[in-house]
């Protein structure tokens, strides 16, 4: 009810505050997505020291998504539409694509806006790889990482990611000598671990620091890109943000799909010449993720956007003595929400959650799969409904066909990893690009 009443308004673009006088097509903004991670695990280890110092030449935030599904669907769709799940009505994890012709992607809207931006997706999720792919005109390039055999933390596979991102914006190996205007970049293993062992665990912790490692060598390549052009007498200046889809609760068990402060938390980080450096803006969302990246290539805003163009937030700029205790100070203000929202959330997620595992574990036995999934997403978008989500949608019945990448994008060129690759580190990042 918040989000209806108190809606932010559509962000009037201006010349001061936006790309528009850029060419799009010279534009680069990278978009790394961290799925399941909590920004309270990642400032107490003094370790993470590449996550630490893009802090400190970014604009940070920690909001809490409060009233909205810690799944990780509805929240990628709200990251790469900038509209919630009440609207978009995705309230599970399973891929339904005409969500996107109603709420395009960023990728549709770039690629409307102007076909010469180059857009990419990599990724180490299907979901990801079939939002890139979906709507009206999809990335320009979408490349599905899948689980490399015997990697059951998935850290081998984020590091194949990383490897492929690395390869994308150096732009120096062959066949990767077109450098993407935009890129998004998901990385999936500290979600993974926050599953098995719960997101106060040594492993949960361990995924972040290898995910620590991953990030510094895709902002090492956006450095020595940014200075090969530069040398070249034509500099790039590149726009980072880092995001992630919901928290985890410190326990091992459901990890995420409810409402404790802990599962709500997200945190949003901003590197790029319209942000400052080490400040905190408690009002930033991660709705606002496609908004901003659209300005930054000067590409008109849906009058029907949740989420606004970060660079119009920052009235609400502050730059704390300690940017750390900052913004623990602001995790520390997440709260759950009232009696009601919790049960009416509590009561979704369940009822989301039993037709997606009937399209899991049933959904390619012939007949039995489509009834099951019919008979039990008929009451799951019911009770979608009745708890505010306008976007619920009980047709079509039968469920998506299940995802197939295309054939020439099965894996990226680098997932076959050498045995002595080592365990998913930085170094085995750098030893699977070489």
């Amino acid at each position: 009810m918040e989000r209806i009443v108190f809606r932010r308004t559509a962000y009037v673009a201006s010349p001061q505050t936006t790309a528009q006088l850029v060419d799009p097509t010279t534009q680069h903004v990278l978009v790394i997505g961290v799925d399941g991670t909590n920004l309270s695990r990642v400032l107490a280890d003094p370790t993470n020291t590449n996550f630490f110092a893009l802090m400190d030449t970014s604009t940070n935030s920690a909001p809490s998504i409060v009233g909205h599904t810690t799944i990780s669907n509805p929240s990628w769709t709200a990251i790469l539409t900038g509209a919630w799940d009440n609207k978009t009505g995705v309230i599970n994890n399973v891929f339904t694509p005409w969500t996107y012709d109603e709420w395009p992607t960023v990728y549709n809207q770039l690629e409307t806006y102007d076909s010469a931006i180059e857009t990419k997706a990599i990724g180490d999720w299907d979901v990801i790889a079939q939002i890139a792919g979906a709507g009206s005109i999809p990335a320009d390039e979408v490349v599905p990482i899948a689980q490399i055999p015997g990697d059951t933390n998935w850290s081998l596979t984020d590091a194949a990611v990383t490897a492929e991102a690395v390869k994308s914006i150096e732009g120096t190996d062959p066949g990767y000598e077109e450098v993407p205007n935009f890129l998004f970049t998901y990385l999936v293993q500290v979600d993974e671990n926050g599953h098995m062992f719960g997101g106060a665990s040594p492993e949960y912790a361990a995924a972040i620091s290898r995910t620590d490692d991953n990030l510094g060598l895709i902002l090492d390549a956006v450095a020595a890109r940014e200075a090969a052009t530069c040398a070249a007498g034509a500099c790039e200046d590149w726009t980072v943000i880092v995001v992630t889809d919901h928290g985890h609760r410190p326990k091992k068990g459901v990890g995420h799909g409810f409402q404790s402060p802990d599962e709500t938390a997200t945190f949003v980080i901003v590197d790029g010449p319209a942000f400052g450096n080490g400040l905190i803006n408690p009002t930033y969302q991660i709705v606002d993720v496609t908004p901003t990246v659209l300005s930054l290539f000067g590409a008109p805003q849906p009058s029907d956007s949740d989420g606004v163009p970060l660079m119009s937030l920052s009235q609400s700029d502050l730059d704390p003595v300690d940017l750390h205790q900052a913004l623990q100070d602001q995790i520390a203000t997440n709260k759950a929400p009232g009696f009601l929202t919790n049960v009416a959330f509590n009561a979704r997620t369940v009822f989301a959650t039993v037709p997606y595992y009937v399209y899991t574990y049933v959904g390619q036995v012939p007949v039995v799969g489509d009834v099951l999934y019919v008979a039990t997403n008929i009451p799951a978008q019911i009770v979608a409904r009745l708890t505010g989500v306008t976007g619920a949608s009980i047709f079509p019945l039968l469920p998506p066909p299940p995802f197939t990448p295309p054939p020439e994008q099965t894996t990226a060129p680098d997932t076959a990893i050498r045995a002595d690759c080592g365990d998913g580190s930085a170094l085995a990042a750098a030893c699977i690009a070489s």
